[in-house]
């Protein structure tokens, strides 16, 4: 089962990247790539949405 919320050291360590990647394995299962690139595309452009707004140089 997949927690709501995904949880971060503060140092950001391997372990933390080994958590990331086990979270996003269980997000995605049963998705087709192209779904996968869907979901990607639509998070990032929150982000560069995000940094435009905040004035910050990409």
């Amino acid at each position: 089962m997949m927690s709501k919320k995904l949880e971060i050291s503060e140092r950001f360590d391997i372990d933390d990247i080994r958590k990331i990647r086990s979270y996003n394995a269980e997000r995605y299962a049963g998705m087709t790539p192209a779904e996968i690139v869907a979901i990607t595309r639509a998070g990032a452009e929150k982000v560069l949405k995000y940094l435009e707004c905040e004035e910050v140089v990409v």
